[in-house]
């Protein structure tokens, strides 16, 4: 990362400070405030790097480790299932318990013993699972973003999904610009009375803060490199549509 070296600027007069305007004393206070925020972002940057090196080195291997063990768990607990002596409700905890560790761990890694053992404890089939819940996770998403995704998606990919999200809120994002552009440029050529100077500042604020939630949700879309962080935002908003309303966004 490189680093841009600013000077710190503030005001001095010869005379004493009480002498200072409201102005030049308020000035003086925000460089200061500056510089305090300054070196707490020195100090972040200079903490990320050996942060990201023992992660890298200590955490990711414990990770590994922890996941490499649930495996293991997952195929002793399909071994033990097959026990004679276990009553019912014992195999069905039993049963229950594998499913759940390994869905978690299928979704981790494409893992083909894992998935079967997954689809004999629960009855159900693995992929016809995920290509349905993916598909409820487009509806969420489609709702959110006010406009339809397309029916050519591969529903097996949710990366086919965020790229396709992400393309369009672009796209969008430019003909609205252009538009607005335009619209500002016919303006420009009339002559404009009070009233109409007057909405036209109103309408400019409201179209700043459109603009801000469509920079907002772009960022946030192109921010899901990782898939698994956006499958579990899409499930976040599958479960909690009506707390996410973005149906002001001029699309």
């Amino acid at each position: 990362m490189t680093r841009i070296q600013v000077k710190t600027v503030s005001i001095i007069t010869g005379n004493a400070p009480s002498q200072l305007s409201q102005g030049q004393k308020a000035f003086n206070a925000l460089i200061k405030q500056i510089e305090k925020r300054r070196a707490r972002l020195a100090a972040w940057e200079a903490a990320i790097p050996p942060y990201q090196r023992k992660y890298a080195s200590e955490l990711v291997p414990l990770v590994e480790d922890a996941v490499d063990l649930r495996v293991k768990m997952v195929h002793c607990l399909d071994r033990a299932s097959e026990q004679n002596g276990l009553s019912r409700a014992e195999r069905r905890k039993i049963a229950s318990v594998i499913t759940e560790l390994a869905g978690e761990l299928v979704a981790a890694r494409d893992d083909a013993e894992l998935k079967a053992i997954y689809n004999r404890h629960s009855r159900s089939d693995y992929d016809s699972e995920e290509a349905a819940n993916i598909k409820g996770m487009k509806s969420v998403l489609e709702d959110v973003l006010g406009f339809e995704l397309g029916d050519d998606l591969d529903l097996g990919s949710p990366e086919d999904i965020l790229k396709r999200a992400q393309a369009q809120i672009h796209d969008r994002q430019t003909r609205y610009d252009a538009d607005r552009q335009a619209r500002q440029e016919r303006l420009a050529k009339r002559n404009k009375s009070a009233k109409q100077l007057a909405r036209e500042a109103q309408q400019e604020a409201e179209e700043q803060l459109l603009r801000q939630s469509i920079r907002d949700m772009r960022k946030d879309l192109l921010a899901f490199e990782d898939v698994k962080t956006f499958k579990a935002w899409l499930k976040a908003l599958r479960h909690q549509p009506r707390m996410v309303d973005l149906g002001g966004l001029p699309f």
